[in-house]
């Protein structure tokens, strides 16, 4: 009876999915131009409608629509010509990627104010919502893929880890936005020139009765 009992409580907790920690990465100056460098094209192509994402902003359109540019041998795509130019001048700050399994992240950080020049520039600036970025520094936007196409995720839930060489650590909650097929949010980013981010994975939960 007792080994009965055992097992159902092992299965019961092999089934749960409760919070699964995605790797880790280190945004230093060395290690992002050494991603950079071993990024390929195919990574922010879509398989699906042929479309491509916005190595910005993640947004996906056709590639006619976009602005293509060839930098150190690989294709990027851009929604603006601003976009081009403050990918040009830190390209290290933008296509992060995070892997686990077949499922890719790939991940990009811009300023609160740059952020809100990109939008008035796309004429979007009415979009942002004041309460959302007032006193946050930075603008994450996370996607996902998985072989180089969208993947839909269901009702998970995202969230930001930020931590500098301090300990110090800062989280936001990333909301998910149907059009882009992107997780994206504004988070107070600590103080520091070096940091650790993590994106946390939320399942919803499993009531189980022992």
């Amino acid at each position: 009876m007792k080994m009965k009992v055992m097992g159902r409580i092992v299965a019961s907790f092999l089934a749960i999915t409760t919070v699964l920690l995605f790797s880790v990465f280190s945004i230093k100056a060395e290690d992002a131009h050494k991603k950079h460098e071993t990024h390929h094209q195919g990574d922010h192509m879509a398989a699906d409608d042929d479309k491509v994402r916005c190595a910005v902003d993640g947004m996906m359109m056709k590639p006619s629509a976009m602005i293509k540019v060839e930098q150190d041998g690989e294709a990027y795509y851009f929604c603006s010509n601003m976009q081009v130019e403050m990918f040009k001048a830190n390209p290290n700050q933008f296509l992060q990627t995070i892997s686990v399994g077949n499922l890719t992240f790939d991940l990009n950080v811009l300023t609160t104010d740059a952020y809100k020049m990109m939008m008035s520039h796309m004429g979007m600036g009415g979009m942002i919502k004041a309460d959302e970025i007032k006193g946050k520094t930075h603008y994450i936007s996370v996607y996902p893929t998985q072989e180089h196409a969208k993947v839909m995720l269901g009702d998970v839930k995202l969230a930001i880890q930020v931590t500098n060489t301090e300990g110090e650590t800062k989280m936001a909650l990333l909301k998910y936005s149907k059009m882009t097929h992107t997780y994206a949010g504004f988070i107070v980013m600590p103080k520091g020139e070096e940091h650790e981010v993590r994106i946390r994975v939320t399942s919803p939960a499993v009531k189980i009765s022992l």
